[in-house]
């Protein structure tokens, strides 16, 4: 039996990236799960293209082999900067989360893609040993930066009510860059 002082907990949940006055899907349509893996990989692919070109191939340049190696070979804990490992990475990590939340995919959905993104960075995007501290990071500290920067991104565009005026939009795009993107390629869907 249930204590009679016992919470049935929170109850229903606010959709996050739409008001209380906006019928769910019309501001994000139905969601998506094609789009967010597009873009993600899109993003890896541009972000390793980018290093090799400033950092050279001795990382960056991967290869089909480098990819299998890295498939079969257990997660190591790799040395690089604090700057690389609680900046940068976390970050990373916002961007793979921020295009699920912004095709309209949940919290949990979401940090399937940064989870993801971090397992396919770690095995196709450098030539290095997939790093163990690196998958925290990007994966579980992008989901955790990711949702702040998500909702903040939101909170912004719905204070400008049904057409936000071009200052917020550029602003949102400033906090969450998949969101900005989202929205420029799809509109309010």
């Amino acid at each position: 039996t249930t204590p009679p002082n016992a919470s049935a907990g929170p109850g229903p949940q606010p959709k996050i990236g739409v008001s209380d006055k906006t019928p769910v899907g019309e501001m994000w349509g139905d969601h998506s799960y094609l789009i967010p893996g597009a873009e993600l990989i899109a993003f890896e692919a541009s972000l390793n293209l980018v290093d090799r070109a400033i950092y050279g191939k001795k990382i960056y340049g991967t290869t089909f082999n480098t990819f299998t190696r890295n498939l079969q070979t257990a997660p190591v804990l790799d040395t690089d900067s604090f700057e690389i490992n609680q900046l940068f990475h976390p970050y990373a990590g916002s961007m793979y989360f921020g295009f699920g939340r912004s095709a309209g995919l949940s919290y949990w959905q979401s940090l399937m893609y940064t989870i993801g993104g971090s397992e396919l960075w770690e095995t196709a995007g450098e030539t290095d040993p997939p790093s163990l501290n690196d998958h925290i990071a990007t994966g579980i500290g992008g989901s955790f930066l990711g949702e702040p920067l998500f909702r903040m991104a939101s909170l912004l565009l719905e204070g400008g009510g049904d057409h936000p005026g071009f200052w917020r939009e550029l602003g949102a795009s400033g906090i969450s860059p998949a969101t900005g993107l989202n929205r420029l390629l799809f509109g309010k869907r």
